[in-house]
């Protein structure tokens, strides 16, 4: 973001934000912008998108997890030889499916099952991530700085109902993805005589217990 800052309730899917509990809807006009536009892929090739949503079930403790590191700037962390530089966080999408729910319209095709609710249960638990080519015993550090665990798990638990319309002989699915909290950490071996040397960027990804991204199409 070009401000530095976090910015409450928006999550970015491929560095466009949305914002939490707004419904984006897709036609047959911007069908393929929209996909483009947030690098969504398909669930198979005919597939046609509906609607894209970002459900946060709990928003004040959005609001609470965000002021954790909402600052102008934030000052190098020293941690067992190593100065971690954290940027500003973000919220993004993540890349695993953790829910889906499907329908299907028994109606011959030419008639429609209309508001039809397909239901999204989000219960699994997602592994806090390092992402960086930095060797594993730092990643742990870069963890570390955070107050987590490598491979620290949080359970995601949300719950969403989405409305569909959907044509006969044709399913509607809903997928869901995770929400990390997303944090960029340039790592440095501290080195008191010849000065610090750089030895990486690292990206700290922290599950959202309450929030998760859904793609609705329909299919078949």
């Amino acid at each position: 973001m070009d401000s530095g800052k976090i910015e409450s309730g928006y999550v970015y899917l491929s560095g466009v934000p949305i914002k939490e509990n707004e419904v984006i809807e897709v036609n047959e006009e911007n069908q393929d912008e929209i996909i483009a536009k947030y690098g969504i892929e398909k669930p198979s090739e005919g597939a046609k998108l509906q609607t894209i949503r970002v459900v946060n079930s709990d928003p004040r403790g959005s609001r609470e997890f965000l002021q954790e590191d909402n600052s102008d700037s934030v000052s190098p962390q020293n941690l067992l030889g190593y100065k971690i530089e954290k940027q500003s966080p973000q919220f993004v999408d993540g890349w695993t499916e953790i829910a889906r729910g499907k329908h299907f319209c028994t109606k011959p095709k030419g008639q429609t099952c209309n508001n039809v609710t397909i239901l999204v249960a989000a219960n699994e638990t997602v592994s806090v991530e390092v992402q960086s080519s930095l060797s594993v015993g730092i990643k742990e550090y870069v963890a570390a700085e955070f107050g987590r665990t490598l491979g620290e798990t949080v359970g995601v638990t949300t719950t969403v109902s989405v409305p569909m319309n959907i044509p006969g002989q044709k399913s509607g699915i809903v997928v869901a993805y995770p929400v990390y909290k997303s944090t960029f950490c340039q790592v440095y071996q501290k080195n008191l005589l010849w000065g610090d040397k750089y030895l990486g960027g690292a990206t700290m990804l922290e599950p959202n217990k309450s929030s998760i991204v859904t793609m609705d199409w329909i299919q078949g």
